[in-house]
């Protein structure tokens, strides 16, 4: 008789015992027994997350390398990375390089001086455009106070602390001062109250020449992505965010393809001064397609 591996063994006489209608119902479901193409989904590795990073990172040109390897001190928060072109690849600079790459292309950092990002985050975009748009003179974030003292902290450490100016959301004097070239806002304006977002388009975008907007193009339910449903209180407050509040399925391409048409009229800016915005560029988010990239210009 052939050897028999240990754990084929182990699993031969534990998991495939008996083979019965029951059984092969549900074998290949999430938290079932699938040993075969795709492993259990429930697993508690980071396996399919890496795999994810490294597919999209294998489809990524020259020209994108060659920008991510001059940004210094990117492992500063010890990130899950990826080596491929002799980079270690980690999702937020690889979502941060291809905004860059979405803007250069679509025509968005032509002629900009003065930037106003809304909802900095811990700094990835701001570390991003400094480094590879020498003609950025003004940055600022906009944020809560926790956040500021965040990306403040990190971007000193990386080396760009003294070239940003850190503005309060409370702070509706600076706020009102404000006069971008390209205002950014990426992944937060779907995380505010529809009140907040109005404030900011009014306030800030709307006074810019252009607007860049990277958001999810709507909500999903938890169960779809295997996580508990949530009550019904916590699931309306999520649903009440935003501006793009339609339940969707984010695994749909055809329902993709509808959420992306209403995201682009919803986040459009106001017009003001008689000038309209309009749609100069839009794509998918290649890691996660159910972000999309819109950048407006006024006509």
């Amino acid at each position: 008789m052939a050897d028999v591996s240990e754990q084929w063994d182990k699993l031969t006489r534990e998991q495939f015992q008996r083979i019965d209608d029951d059984f092969l119902d549900t074998f290949r479901a999430p938290g079932s027994s699938n040993k075969f193409v795709a492993w259990d989904p429930f697993e508690p590795s980071s396996r399919y997350l890496k795999f994810l990073l490294f597919s999209t990172a294998l489809r990524q040109s020259e020209a994108f390398f060659a920008a991510y390897q001059k940004i210094e001190h990117r492992q500063l928060g010890r990130p899950l990375s990826v080596s491929v072109a002799g980079c270690d690849v980690d999702a937020d600079y690889m979502a941060a390089v291809e905004e860059w790459e979405f803007l250069r292309q679509s025509g968005g950092l032509t002629g900009v001086t003065r930037v106003v990002e809304i909802g900095g985050g811990f700094g990835r975009t701001c570390h991003t455009l400094l480094t590879l748009c020498e003609g950025i003179e003004e940055y600022v974030i906009v944020d809560l106070e926790p956040m500021l003292r965040l990306s403040e902290g990190y971007l000193k450490r990386v080396g760009f602390g003294g070239k940003v100016r850190f503005v309060s959301n409370e702070d509706h004097a600076q706020i009102d001062a404000l006069n971008a070239d390209l205002v950014i806002n990426i992944d937060s304006f779907q995380e505010m109250p529809r009140p907040v977002i109005s404030f900011y388009m009014d306030h800030i975008v709307a006074r810019s020449k252009r607007f860049y907007c990277k958001n999810p193009t709507g909500k999903y339910l938890p169960g779809t992505i295997g996580q508990p449903d949530l009550s019904p209180a916590k699931l309306m407050d999520v649903f009440k965010l935003g501006y793009c509040q339609d339940v969707i399925d984010i695994f749909d391409d055809g329902a993709l393809r509808t959420a992306r048409e209403a995201f682009l009229k919803a986040y459009c800016p106001p017009t003001s001064s008689g000038n309209a915005y309009r749609v100069v560029g839009t794509r998918p988010m290649d890691l996660f397609p159910y972000f999309q990239h819109a950048l407006y210009a006024r006509e």
